[in-house]
């Protein structure tokens, strides 16, 4: 059928495959690189020649002058360059889009011998689409004959070895699997649960037993993973029958113990919401020991033991929060080192001296966690007590950071103060140096404090922060002659912080001014620093403005035919300097 005038436009595009797919799909589309485009229905279909003489196949759907669907067989997928140019090659020359029948209409009105006819063509062109005659297909109603899952796990397994050690090969490998997904899809649909299962736990094995093959950067392995979960806890929702909902539990579990094992990555992350909502008390057991098992179980090192008992444990008493008495859930958080859980159920429970010598146990970042819960559990002074007694046998800054937020907002300006100081002596920082102004002015003693700590941070060289506390209390001279004492090494930490002075100095000190703008101009021209040209020559404009400014346009003639001079051999940076006006 005829398709109304498109309103697609370049724009719409763009938004679609992103900015540089478009520029590079704009160029493929001026080059032809386009070939047999064709429209089945809404559905745009062509090959895009690659610009290494390979050839790949792009498909996408249109609906409502919206693209709702594409595909593209290269690594990048359905938003790459490819599409763009069969979007690009539609807008500007649909008449070379021959119209076809949808795959549908055209299988619908062949007859069986053709269509047998129709695979052998395929088979001899494609021998590996042979696996396919081993795949039993859901058919719109329910199945009475079971599939075996080896011959899925097959389909599965040849994907991941006709993709091995090639650059993007998840993305082909999941075109693949996407497809086998489908399938148990298809059977879900059906109220075929068994079915359904078969496919959706051979998938999640197989891609589990080859996950640790590929970097999967794209994700398209965690995605086929994802849609196993979610087609495995379908069929838990659909079946009734607990000797078959058995097998499905314990495969939505071994996926996240799994990603367990593997450092917590996110594969196993849906699981808990299927296990703790589709389940009876009876399964919620069986679960329960699958994870003791899993906890008992032996970790590569120290680490990875404590990782597994602690997010196996908080699993377990999820599981189990309804049967457990405080003992027992103590206990478990105990034993997986869940000291969040411990010390809430104990303080809730006023056994404050209990949660205290636990909370001893903490690292230094659980603790500042631990502290808040007896904060808000009105045991405000032991928190402080034991962040405390850590900040003084411990080098994390953090625990005098919550300290002096602690006291304030405790309102003890006194002991805030303190360890505002302490922090500050720790981390020298500009925030904490308007901290401690803001709890010393009201107690008096703000004046003599001050020219403590910044006598105290020129002793330690720390002209940097030194710098931004001249520039915030508006002292421009002290700027200027703090900033002169950092190192050019220190650009990462202060890489604006001349310039941030040269331009505060303007007004007031325009030769120092203009001093900064020219040494930073002279040390990227130094260093041949091609990306930060035209950062230089914007530089220079400001030293010859300040010239000017202060009526010596002359040396400013001779700074500048220097420069020149010095640089003629540069053309990337004389081209920067015409762009600026500076030739």
């Amino acid at each position: 059928m005829p398709l109304p005038k498109s309103k697609l436009t370049p724009e719409t595009i763009r938004r679609y495959v992103g900015d540089e797919s478009f520029r590079r799909g704009n160029i493929y589309f001026r080059d032809g690189m386009i070939v047999h485009p064709r429209r089945a229905d809404t559905t745009l279909k062509a090959e895009c020649q690659g610009s290494r003489g390979n050839s790949y196949r792009v498909l996408v759907t249109l609906a409502n002058d919206q693209i709702t669907a594409s595909e593209c067989s290269c690594p990048i997928g359905g938003h790459c360059k490819h599409v763009a140019a069969l979007l690009l090659t539609w807008l500007n020359q649909p008449a070379d889009f021959r119209v076809i029948e949808t795959t549908d209409h055209a299988l619908a009105r062949r007859d069986k011998d053709e269509l047998i006819a129709l695979i052998k063509q395929m088979l001899a062109r494609v021998p590996d689409l042979e696996s396919l005659l081993e795949l039993p297909l859901p058919t719109g109603k329910k199945s009475h004959r079971l599939v075996k899952p080896e011959v899925y796990r097959r389909q599965v397994a040849a994907a991941f070895r006709g993709s091995a050690d090639e650059w993007g090969a998840e993305t082909g490998i999941a075109r693949q699997v996407d497809a086998t997904l489908d399938i148990g899809s298809g059977f879900l649909e059906e109220g075929d649960c068994a079915n359904a299962f078969a496919v959706f736990d051979a998938v999640a094995r197989e891609v589990l037993e080859n996950f640790g093959s590929f970097h999967d950067e794209s994700g398209d392995l965690s995605e086929l993973v994802a849609r196993a979960v979610d087609g495995l806890g379908g069929c838990l929702q659909a079946e009734n029958d607990p000797t078959a909902r058995e097998p499905i539990l314990r495969a939505l579990f071994e996926v996240y113990r799994f990603d367990v094992n593997y450092g917590g990555i996110g594969l196993g992350d849906a699981v808990p919401g299927w296990l703790l909502e589709n389940t009876n008390a009876t399964e919620r057991k069986q679960i329960a020991a699958w994870v003791r098992e899993a906890m008992r179980a032996p970790a590569r090192d120290e680490w990875s033991r404590a990782w597994h008992q602690r997010v196996f444990g908080g699993l377990l008493l999820q599981l189990e929060a309804d049967t457990l008495d405080d003992e027992a859930y103590i206990r478990i958080c105990r034993e997986s080192h869940r000291l969040d859980d411990l010390v809430a159920r104990l303080l809730a429970r006023g056994r404050v001296d209990e949660a205290r010598r636990d909370a001893q146990a903490a690292n230094d970042f659980e603790l500042l966690g631990l502290a808040d819960l007896f904060t808000r559990a009105q045991h405000a002074e032991i928190a402080a007590q034991l962040v405390a007694a850590r900040a003084e046998q411990s080098n994390d800054t953090r625990l005098a950071e919550w300290l002096a937020r602690h006291y304030e907002s405790q309102r003890d300006p006194t002991p805030a103060l303190i360890w505002a100081r302490k922090l500050l002596d720790a981390r020298p920082a500009l925030a904490h140096y308007r901290q401690i102004r803001k709890l010393a002015d009201p107690l008096g003693q703000w004046n003599v404090l001050r020219e403590e700590l910044l006598a105290d941070l020129r002793r330690k060289n720390q002209f940097g922060v030194l710098t931004e506390i001249h520039l915030a209390e508006n002292e421009i001279s002290a700027a200027i002659e703090t900033v002169a004492h950092i190192q050019h090494g220190f650009g990462v930490v202060y890489p604006n912080l001349r310039i941030t002075v040269a331009q505060a100095a303007e007004a007031t000190h325009p030769r120092d001014a203009l001093r900064l703008y020219a040494s930073a101009a002279e040390k990227i021209i130094e260093r041949r620093d091609r990306g930060f040209y035209a950062r230089a020559c914007e530089y220079l404009v400001c030293v010859r403005r300040l010239y000017q400014q202060i009526g010596e346009a002359e040396t400013w003639s001779r700074y500048v035919q220097k420069i020149k001079e010095d640089t003629k051999a540069m053309r990337a940076f004389k081209a920067e300097m015409g762009k600026a006006g500076l030739e």
